[in-house]
C-alpha cells in the first residue's frame, strides 16, 4: 500500500516523511548522503511496525512489565500506539511539518487519559529537528514518557567499531552476534556523540527530559539504534515520568546531524 510522504528540505539535509505510517521520518539524508536504514516492506505494510527511519514512540518508549501501564490496569504493546496511528497534518512547509494524533475512543481505551499530540519534522541547516509538543485539554494528570528510535545505517560487520564518545560506549557494545539491548544515561550536557563507521560523528542534542538512551540492534541487519527516551523502558509508571498538569503542555526535542565520514 502506497502512502502518501512528505519530502523537507534546507540547507544540507534533506528528509521524507509519512504522517500516515505513525508521522515517521522514513529518510534522511546530509550532504545527499543517506543516514537511516528502512526496511521498505514494513513501510508499505499497515499491519507491520515499521522497521527503520525515525518512529514516535508515544505515549511511552519501550516494553512495560507484563504491557501493564499503572495505576489503570491497561494494558499497551512496545513503545504505545503513536507509532501505529495515522496523524494529521496541520501545517506544512518547504522546511517542516507539522503532524498531529489526538484521544479517541481506541486510544482511551487503553490510555484513559484527554490528550493531543503534535510531532513537528524540521530541516535546520546541517542537522534535523524533531519535536514532541502534548497538550493535556483534560482535568486530570496526564503522565508521558515518550521517545524516538532512530535507525542508522551501519554495515553488520562494523557494529563492534560503533563508540560513544559522550556518553562513553566501549566499542563491542553493539555487535552482530545477537541481539545487543543496552541503556546509558544521556549525556548532563545534553550533547550525544557516537562514532558509527561509514556515516560519521553523529550529534544529537536533546531536551532536558531525554534522560536515557537505549542502543538496539539486530543480527544480520545493517543498522544500529540510538534511541533517545524520557526514562529506561517503564518509566511511565514511576516517578521519572512526565506528568504535564490540566491545561499545561510539554516539549521534547531532539536534533540529529552527521559530522564529517568515517
Amino acid at each position: 500500500m502506497e502512502h502518501e510522504t512528505i519530502t523537507l528540505g534546507a540547507g544540507r539535509v534533506r528528509a521524507s516523511v509519512v504522517p500516515a505510517r505513525g508521522a515517521i521520518v522514513s529518510a534522511l539524508a546530509i550532504d545527499g548522503r543517506e543516514v537511516l536504514y528502512l526496511d521498505e516492506a514494513t513501510l508499505a505494510d499497515p499491519e507491520k511496525n515499521v522497521r527503520g527511519g525515525i518512529p514516535v514512540l508515544f505515549p511511552f518508549a519501550g516494553r512495560l512489565p507484563g504491557d501493564r501501564l499503572e495505576p489503570d490496569g491497561t494494558t499497551m504493546p512496545q513503545h504505545g500506539f503513536g507509532r501505529r496511528r495515522a496523524w494529521a497534518v496541520t501545517q506544512r512547509g518547504p522546511a517542516s511539518v507539522a503532524m498531529t494524533i489526538a484521544d479517541d475512543d481506541a486510544t482511551r481505551a487503553v490510555f484513559p487519559y484527554a490528550f493531543r499530540c503534535d510531532h513537528v519534522v524540521s530541516a535546520v541547516g546541517d542537522a534535523l529537528e524533531i519535536r514532541l509538543v502534548v497538550t493535556n485539554p483534560g482535568d486530570r494528570p496526564l503522565p508521558i514518557a515518550p521517545g524516538w528510535h532512530p535507525y542508522f545505517r551501519c554495515a553488520p560487520a562494523d557494529k563492534v567499531a560503533v563508540v560513544g564518545e559522550e556518553p562513553p560506549v566501549a566499542p563491542g557494545t553493539l555487535h552482530d552476534g545477537g541481539e545487543p539491548d543496552v541503556g546509558v544515561p544521556a549525556p548532563e550536557s545534553g550533547v550525544a556523540v557516537f562514532a558509527i563507521p561509514g556515516l560519521g560523528r553523529l550529534r544529537m542534542r536533546l531536551s532536558t527530559d531525554l534522560k536515557h538512551l537505549q542502543m538496539w540492534s539486530l543480527p544480520g541487519r545493517p543498522f544500529v539504534c540510538v534511541e533517545p527516551f524520557v526514562g529506561p523502558a517503564g518509566t511511565i509508571n514511576t516517578a521519572r515520568r512526565v506528568v504535564v498538569p490540566p491545561g499545561g503542555r510539554h516539549e521534547t526535542w531532539a536534533r540529529l546531524t552527521i559530522e564529517g565520514a568515517r
